[in-house]
Parts: C-alpha cells; sequence; structure tokens
C-alpha cells in the first residue's frame, strides 16, 4: 500500500483513514477553510494554476494538489493535511487497474496505445479533472471527471489516426485557459519516413464543451522522430503570458536519422485577433550556440518539457558551456531576438528548473567533491533569491556504512539532485519528488525496485517561507511502502 499521512502514521489515523474511504470517495471539497491559518494571504487563481510558465506533473486545485505516481492518482488536501489515493475500494492496495485511481498512459515497450490518461497529465479547471483518453483505434478523447475521479464524461473528440491520420502530439503540452485546451497535433501518413521523419504539426485549441470543434491556429513541418511518434514528449510545450500563448518545439537527439539533428520552432498566437506568427526556426546538426553567440549547448534538457518562461514572454533555457552538464540558465526573448546568459552555476550541474513567473527554480549539485544538491531560486535577472542545502536522511547514511564500511559522509552512496523532480509549485508550496531513497523526509525503509516504482518519497516546501529566507524542512506527505 502506498500511503502517508502527516508525520509517522498512527494505527489509529490508519484506521479512520480505511473507514473513510470504505463509506464513499475521499472528498475534495472546494472551501478552503484550515489553509486560511496558514496562507492568510493566497487567492486561488485557477488560470494561474495551469502552471502557465512551463510544463507541471501534478494539478492544482483551491485546496490541494493532484499527482500521479505508479500509475495512481493521488491527492494532497492542504486543508485536511491528508494525502491519499483518489480510490473508494476497501481494502484496495492500489497497486494495480482494478483500483479506482488507477491511470495508464500508452506504453511504447508493448506498442499499447489505449488509456484513460495519455502522458499522465491530469488537468484541473471549474472544479472539473481532465485527462485526454487513446483508444485501441488511436482516436483521442478529451474526457472529463468531478474533483474525487469519478463521474466520467466525454467532453469532445481532439483527434483521430482512424478517420484523419491525426494524432495528439505531446499531451504533457496540454494547457487550459480560458475555456480552451491548446495541445498540438500530427498528421501521420504512409510518407513519413520517405519524408525524412518529418511531419505536419498543428497548434490547436478545443473548447470545453461537449462535442466542440478543433481550431487549427497555425501549421508547422517538424521532425516527428524526437518521440517515435507515440505520443511521448516532442520537446513540446505551451506557454500563457499576458496576452500571448506560445508553441515551443525543440529538441537535440533524434531516433531514426542523424539528419538536421537540432531543431527548434518557436510561435505564438494572439487570442485578441486571432493572429499566428512564427518566431524562430532553426535547423541543423550543431547544438552550440543555437540561440545566441555565447548562449552554450543545447541537449535533451533544452526541449520543452524543461524550459520555462515568464509573463512578458521572456524563455529560460538551461544549456552547458562545455557540451555536458547543464551549468548555465540563458534568457531569451524570441519576439525581439536578443539572448543573455543570466546564470552560471558554481557547480558541477544545474537539474529541473522551474518557474512561477517571478522567480526561476532550480537544482545545483556536485557530485565528485563533497557531494550536495541545492535547490536555489533566482531572479529573472539572475539574482539569487534563497537557497536550501537538501539534507541526507541519517538512517539511510547509517545503513549505508553499516554495510559498505566507508565513512558516513562518503560520497558513492549519496543520491544528488538529478534524483530529484519538482511536481510543480504555487503560492503554498513547492512539491518535490525522490527518484531514490537517501534525501531525508524523501525517503522510504522499504526495499525498492527502481524499474517499477519511479518515487519512493514525496515532500512539500512552504513558498513563503522559502523565500522570506527563513528556515525551513521538507515535510513528507507520500512514502513508498510495500
Amino acid at each position: 500500500m502506498k500511503l502517508i499521512k502527516k508525520g509517522v502514521l498512527s494505527g489509529i489515523i490508519f484506521a479512520m483513514t480505511l473507514l473513510m474511504t470504505a463509506c464513499s470517495k475521499y472528498k475534495v471539497k472546494d472551501e478552503q477553510v484550515g489553509q486560511k491559518a496558514l496562507f492568510p494571504d493566497y487567492e486561488y487563481n485557477q488560470e494561474l494554476a495551469q502552471q502557465i510558465y512551463g510544463q507541471s506533473k501534478m494539478a492544482i486545485a483551491p485546496n490541494g494538489y493532484y499527482y500521479i505516481i505508479d500509475n495512481i492518482l493521488y491527492f494532497y488536501n492542504i486543508d485536511s493535511d491528508i494525502n491519499m489515493p483518489l480510490c473508494s475500494k476497501v481494502n484496495c492496495r492500489h497497486n494495480d487497474n482494478t483500483c479506482d485511481a488507477y491511470v495508464s498512459t500508452i506504453n511504447t515497450e508493448n506498442g499499447t496505445f489505449e488509456c484513460n490518461c495519455m502522458g499522465e497529465k491530469i488537468m484541473y479547471y471549474n472544479g472539473s479533472i481532465y485527462c485526454i483518453e487513446v483508444t485501441k483505434d488511436r482516436d483521442y478523447y478529451l474526457y472529463q471527471y468531478d474533483s474525487t475521479f469519478s463521474n466520467r464524461k466525454q467532453v469532445t473528440r481532439l483527434a483521430s489516426i482512424k478517420d484523419e491520420q491525426l494524432m495528439v502530439s505531446d499531451a504533457q503540452a496540454c494547457l487550459i485557459s480560458d475555456g480552451y485546451m491548446y495541445y498540438y497535433a500530427s498528421y501521420l501518413d504512409s510518407k513519413y519516413a520517405e519524408n525524412d521523419y518529418t511531419a505536419s504539426f498543428y497548434a490547436c485549441r478545443i473548447k470545453l464543451d461537449n462535442n466542440s470543434s478543433r481550431e487549427v491556429l497555425g501549421e508547422f513541418q517538424f521532425p516527428g522522430d524526437y518521440a517515435m511518434k507515440a505520443g511521448q514528449s516532442n520537446g513540446f510545450s505551451i506557454y500563457f503570458t499576458d496576452n500571448s500563448i506560445y508553441f515551443y518545439a525543440g529538441g537535440a537527439a533524434r531516433m531514426y536519422t542523424a539528419n538536421n539533428s537540432v531543431q527548434y520552432h518557436v510561435s505564438k498566437y494572439n487570442p485578441d485577433n486571432s493572429q499566428y506568427t512564427d518566431l524562430y526556426v532553426h535547423s541543423g546538426n550543431s547544438g552550440l550556440n543555437v540561440f545566441g553567440e555565447g548562449t552554450g549547448y543545447v541537449n535533451s534538457m533544452s526541449q520543452g518539457g524543461y524550459v520555462r518562461t515568464d509573463s512578458e514572454g521572456n524563455f529560460y533555457i538551461m544549456t552547458s558551456s562545455k557540451a555536458k552538464d547543464n551549468n548555465n540558465i540563458i534568457k531569451v526573448d524570441f519576439d525581439k531576438n536578443t539572448c543573455e546568459v543570466i546564470y552560471t552555476t558554481q557547480m558541477e550541474k544545474l537539474d529541473y528548473l522551474q518557474s512561477d513567473g517571478e522567480y526561476l527554480y532550480f537544482f545545483e549539485s556536485d557530485s565528485v567533491k563533497d557531494k550536495k544538491s541545492l535547490l536555489t531560486v533566482i531572479d529573472m535577472s539572475g539574482n539569487v533569491k534563497t537557497q536550501y542545502e537538501m539534507e541526507y536522511d541519517e538512517e539511510y547514511m547509517a545503513e549505508m556504512q553499516k554495510h559498505s564500511g566507508q565513512n558516513v559522509n562518503g560520497n558513492s552512496y549519496k543520491p544528488d539532485a538529478s534524483d530529484i523532480l519538482v511536481y510543480g509549485l504555487d503560492g503554498r508550496y513547492i512539491v518535490l519528488g525522490s527518484r531514490t531513497t537517501g534525501f531525508k523526509n524523501l525517503t522510504t525503509s522499504d526495499t525498492v525496485d527502481y524499474k517499477k516504482e519511479p518515487v519512493v518519497g514525496v515532500g512539500i516546501i512552504n513558498t513563503k517561507d522559502y523565500l522570506s529566507g527563513s528556515n525551513v524542512s521538507i515535510k513528507q506527505i507520500y512514502q513508498y511502502a510495500r
């Protein structure tokens, strides 16, 4: 069972929770009660909550966060300080497709396209959860659920391979704004391989109404083999600013050909006048100075899944000075054709960039010297706002010392920040997940099969306290348990 409540789970709280889930679905309340005392200045804004400045692995509701671990949909309720799967079944172990909270995505390894949550993309808007479902015939539908992941309803069809040779390209890039869902679609035909694995891609939107029709906002040619045309990330993302919607596509390595392996395409759409404009197009084999002189090498973390923006439409991209680990953050204005390096780490590498529109959040780490990892925040000019050094779990370190015979501070068994992901953030919490044990309050004492368990611990940091320079710590809300 994968379930944790505040601190160490007591038997009484555990029994009460089982009783609650046996009676009904876990209630996701619409009102804000308990969090008012914690966050008196916070006001929920559902447009900003769509993580408009870059992709997020969670959906933000007025009173908590939805996120997925190992195909199970969890909800952390800030009011009640309870984290649990959205499942109503008694004695459910929450580990297979019999669980009410089970979600599936496209499996490219065995060629299974049928799924109920493409790309594990969860969206929350106007009190409802939205997911993209794919049928066995590869029709792509938008489905709506209530806030407890019940009452499933089909909204509209987004694309169809069978009828149109058209697919939704990257579910993680989908975002909702002002009653529309924006997404990418691509045309898959028999000449795809003959055309050097290049296809027609479409910037689209569709209204969140029953049986609404797709609008094509713009079209461009782009390689599809960054993702094998199977619904994985194409390096795409969509961003919202005060008056424009930006579409970013990019990658630095292709699957089936080495021709023009580095390609980027950036465009924008103005909802006020329905104008779609191409801003930047690049095609070549060199990853050096793609965005301007002195900006360094692009790589896999320069693609859309890791690129962030601000409210003025500036883009923030991680690059490398020496074609190795990322050590720079560059700022690019595609409208004005300007670029600059705003931050260079003094440590070994950077990982996992996020943005709230005012600040950039990322990890810095050293893995060779005195191994450590920092969660760093800078403003949009590159000035450091605050830093938090990730702590190692004392029990884990002692256990590793006992088995290895090394000094407790030995680097060989210390994880670094590349094992941490940022699910998302808002004015209340930064939500972190760890893919390995070892970090304090992001760990588990159970034996873990890392091939099957992508995340072993999830924790939260109070955003306001962290930004103010107060002493903060991670509070664990999920812990892997067999």
